[in-house]
Formats: C-alpha cells, structure tokens, sequence
C-alpha cells in the first residue's frame, strides 16, 4: 500500500505522512495520512508505496486508552523511536489492521523513509531522515483521524477535543487558534490550529473532516 500525502490526509486509510516539505502545521506543508478519510492532512501526506500487511487487532482495553495528544500520544511524544510507540500501541490497541511502508514523497530524492499503521480511523506515521532507506531508523511524526468514522473503543482524543464539530465552534471553544486556507494545486483544504498543537482539517471552511497532530507536509 503506498502512503501518500493525499492518504494521510484521508485518516482511516490516509494520513499525513508527506514530506517533501515536512513541516508543522499551519505553514502548508500539510500527512499518516496517509488518508480521504484523509493524513489528507490531503494536505498532509505523502508517500510510501511498498508492501502492507493486514492483521487482527486485540481486545480494546478502554480502561487503558491510548490518548491522542498535541505532542504525540500519552506515554510517547513526537521523535521517540518508532519501537517504543509501536510497542505501546500493541499494549493497548493490539496489533494494527493495516502497516504500510515506503517512500514518503517519489518526487523527492531526499524524501524520508516512512511508516503508517492504521487502527480503524487512526492513522499512525513514522518517518526516517531525509534520503532514509527501509533499514533507516524511524521516529513517531503524527497522528491522524479520520472524523468521518469512529475511533476504536482503545483510543480516544486528549480531553477538550471533540470529534464532531464544526470550525465556528473550534473557534469559540479556542479563541487563539488559528483557521488557515491552504491551497494544494487546484484543490484547497481549510486548517485550523489549536494552541496545544492539535488540529482540525477540511475540504471547506464549515466542517473538518480529521483531526490530528504532529507534520504535515505536501509532495509536489
């Protein structure tokens, strides 16, 4: 399965894992998403394009979610090594439904190598340095979800942070956040940012369609 920035953007199959401007974001470089949900986050992520496996997941341990945050997930901030977050993703979550693995951006001979695992409308992503190969280390670069689904009954969003909502509301309920329009070719996504790092993304200015955290970036 290839990973890419369009599919990240999806979430359930799509994140944000692009990189060939891998970068924060409000900037636009919007990813896992790997996803339309999709990653995008469409606007977030390209990618790989290499094998995918597909598994059964475990019983969800919903006294021990795994908590989606600003800076990574509970337990594991954004950089930690892809061993450490996949190890305590299995803990709570089992393993993932689907790995795919690959370049993050073919247009982009400096383009790291990435990872996304999908647990149901989550998106995990990890990346490699730039020019990485399949044998180079990978740390946790984002998250993404697909609204459009719900999250697995082991995992949940960081308190605060709603699933169904719109961007009016996002605006009311975080007064310093920040709704910015990026375009990405002919096609334009609407990203709101909040200040914990967390941020909604959508095809129009009314309704997000994921919501995520961590790069986000485009491969043209």
């Amino acid at each position: 399965m290839a990973i890419s920035l369009r599919a990240l953007s999806v979430a359930g199959a799509a994140c944000v894992l692009t990189a060939c401007a891998t970068t924060p974001p409000p900037a636009v470089s919007v990813t896992p998403p790997v996803a339309s949900p999709t990653p995008s986050v469409s606007a977030s992520a390209s990618a790989p394009s290499q094998t995918a496996t597909v598994s059964a997941s475990a019983t969800p341990r919903p006294d021990d979610a795994v908590v989606l945050a600003g800076t990574g997930i509970e337990g594991a901030a954004f950089g930690t090594p892809e061993s450490r977050v996949t190890a305590l993703l299995t803990a709570r979550s089992g393993k993932p439904d689907e790995s795919a693995s690959g370049k993050v951006c073919e247009l982009d001979d400096a383009t790291p190598y990435g990872r996304q695992l999908s647990y149901g409308s989550a998106v995990f992503l990890f990346q490699s340095k730039a020019k990485g190969t399949k044998s180079s280390p990978r740390t946790f670069s984002s998250w993404v979800v697909n609204l459009d689904q719900p999250l697995k009954a082991s995992m949940r969003l960081a308190d605060g942070y709603p699933g169904a909502t719109t961007f009016a509301k996002l605006a009311t309920s975080f007064p310093k956040g920040k709704l910015t329009k990026i375009a990405l070719g002919e096609s334009v996504v609407y990203v709101f940012r909040t200040p914990s790092g967390i941020w909604y993304r959508g095809d129009d200015r009314k309704t997000p369609n994921a919501v995520g955290a961590g790069a986000m970036g485009t491969c043209e």
